[in-house]
């Protein structure tokens, strides 16, 4: 990688970019400035003071960046009645912020767009003027001199009204347009008249127009930025790096947006956001009801899953050293690999949302990791139908589950995706157990902090529990996906949060996943703040339900029904620890854990504790 580095004159950055030889690179974000930020930036240069260096590169490179030009070069070009901007030869990397402003408040004949303060939507129309006394007499206080006037170039919210809506009123308030100060004969010509205007009135405006050349106008003409311009040949993970590096005060633009761009700037373009939205819709209506689980999957989701199948395919070709989807080999990703791994990796996320159906996983905040979806695009893409069979199902299963309640995705998960891509794929189609699969387990005692859906085996729990099969405790249906569109369940409290407090039952314990299990929103209302022993008695008799078949429905939640009639929430917690252990241990594939379950209590009515609650 080559770079030069050398001051240029800010006349000639703002030429080029109204010609179009200075353009940005299109993953470059929108124009955010405001006219504060405007304003001190001009005081800045007026001063002479340095505004910091710009970076540009290079075109005509082997990796092209679909090129844009400045925001308000089109609109002034056409305005002039100019015809296309010229092919870009640079462009700019760090310093979208300034030239932008700089081209807008000096060059533009249009009134520039700038953020309205406090607000990231709402924009304002501005001209801006420098009052030629208070630049001559400013001091400390230039900013003051610059002015910035709405597209009226009226100015009511101040008293006097600043009116500088003619070339008369501008001398009268001897206000100089800034637009014209790269212009040397618009400057020359304004100067001029702004003289003869007092002159008619008896007046001498020479020596301050004299003053005003000398000492604002042509330092401000002569003004150089310190750029540095990287070679054609610099690679497009080296310029997107540096881009990072520089823009320390933007917003970090994730692979997503520069791959975008990069794929812009082919030979053969794609818009890479267009065709991600149309690939999203059908990834997110599927068929039948439809896959809220991916509701919220983004296009870097979908990259990286493309450059798992691109990169495994590499790898069997011997023409790639690793599988992975780092934000280097995303950024390396070419257009064809694209083209020649999307669809199926399209059609892998449409696979992993129906199996993720089968697992009752139907909601995006269900989803234990994101990254899981990825990983099951990825193998289903890589495995096509072989991964599909009902062996390799099984096993699926199996890497699920053991990833779920191992909280497996917690950390590293571009590694662990990169090394599941190889080495699960490869078992779903008959190849050896992985060796980290083996090393997947889960604690018992994990059950016991288990207490936000923010925890990934916490969600797992709830998913499990609803996939053997657990009833709604009134209308003692099952969770599937029709239910979970009309009547969707939510995690609630076996024994109520209420009734645990009156016992003084420590939050750490009542808000275990022991104490929860899904339910629907009119159940859970039903249950309320009362006594599991109440509260069931007011199901059974309301809803018409028979012990016998309630009892059915609580043990379909790994609920024995004496503990809840006897409100013994000692023996529950235990009981269903033990329980809960157990179907996770199923669910992976794994021994049983060694915990055996606690003896229900003996039948002793509900008299006590219909006295305590009283």
């Amino acid at each position: 990688m080559t770079f030069e580095t050398n001051p240029r004159f800010l006349r000639d950055l703002l030429a080029e970019a109204h010609d179009g030889r200075l353009q940005l690179p299109d993953f470059q974000r929108s124009y955010v400035w405001g006219d504060e930020d405007v304003r001190m930036l001009i005081a800045s240069i007026l001063r002479g003071f340095p505004v910091g260096a710009l970076l540009t590169l290079r075109t005509g490179g082997t990796v092209a960046f679909r090129p844009r030009l400045l925001e308000g070069v089109e609109a002034a070009r056409k305005a002039a009645g100019q015809g296309p901007a010229a092919p870009a030869e640079e462009l700019l990397l760090d310093g979208q912020q300034r030239i932008t402003s700089l081209y807008g408040a000096l060059k533009c004949p249009l009134p520039m767009t700038v953020r309205k303060p406090k607000s990231e939507r709402k924009t304002l129309r501005r001209f801006y003027y420098l009052d030629i006394a208070r630049a001559l007499d400013a001091g400390e206080e230039l900013e003051d001199a610059i002015l910035g006037l709405p597209e009226s170039r009226i100015r009511r919210d101040q008293v006097p009204t600043i009116d500088l809506s003619d070339r008369t009123k501008e001398f009268e308030a001897g206000c100089f347009p800034l637009n014209l100060a790269f212009d040397q004969a618009a400057v020359m010509k304004w100067l001029w008249d702004y003289q003869a205007h007092w002159q008619g009135q008896g007046a001498s405006r020479s020596d301050q127009a004299n003053a005003f050349m000398e000492k604002v106008l042509q330092p401000l003409q002569s003004y150089q930025m310190p750029t540095i311009r990287l070679g054609h040949e610099t690679s497009r993970e080296a310029v997107c790096l540096i881009f990072e590096k520089v823009n320390v005060g933007g917003k970090k633009l994730d692979a997503f947006e520069l791959v975008t761009a990069i794929f812009a700037g082919s030979p053969e373009p794609l818009n890479l956001r267009e065709d991600w939205a149309a690939r999203f819709q059908r990834i997110r209506t599927g068929k039948g009801l439809g896959m809220p689980v991916f509701d919220h999957l983004r296009g870097f989701d979908f990259l990286q899953a493309v450059s798992l199948a691109a990169t495994h395919a590499a790898r069997r070709a011997g023409t790639a050293t690793q599988v992975s989807c780092r934000r280097e080999a995303l950024l390396g990703l070419s257009l064809a690999d694209f083209r020649a791994h999307a669809p199926a990796v399209e059609e892998g996320f449409r696979e992993a949302g129906r199996f993720l159906a089968e697992q009752k996983v139907l909601w995006a905040a269900d989803l234990p990791y994101p990254a899981q979806g990825v990983a099951l695009a990825a193998f289903f893409a890589i495995g096509g139908k072989a991964a599909q069979s009902a062996v390799a199902r099984e096993k699926l299963e199996r890497w699920f589950w053991r990833t779920s309640l191992a909280e497996d995705y917690g950390s590293s998960p571009e590694s662990k995706l990169a090394k599941d891509a190889e080495e699960v794929t490869a078992w779903l189609m008959g190849g050896p157990e992985p060796e980290r699969m083996k090393l997947l387990t889960f604690n018992p005692d994990r059950l016991d902090s288990l207490r936000m859906r923010v925890s990934a085996a916490y969600r797992a729990f709830s998913a499990l529990l609803l996939r053997q099969g657990c009833r709604d405790f009134i209308t003692g249906k099952p969770a599937d996906i029709t239910t979970f569109h009309s009547d969707p369940m939510d995690v609630h409290h076996i024994f109520p949060r209420a009734w645990c407090e009156r016992k003084g039952i420590r939050p750490e314990d009542y808000d275990s996943i022991l104490n929860k299990t899904p339910l629907t929103a009119a159940s859970n209302r039903e249950i309320g703040g009362d006594a599991p022993s109440d509260y069931l008695a007011r199901i059974e008799a309301k809803h018409g339900i028979l012990p016998d078949q309630r009892g059915a429905i609580l043990r379909s939640h790994l609920i024995e029904p004496d503990f809840l009639r006897t409100n013994d929430f000692k023996g529950f917690i235990a009981d269903r620890k033990a329980k809960l252990a157990a179907l996770a241990a199923q669910a992976m594939g794994l021994p049983l854990a060694t915990a055996a379950p606690a003896a229900p209590p003996e039948p002793e009515g509900e008299t006590d504790e219909a006295e305590e609650a009283a």
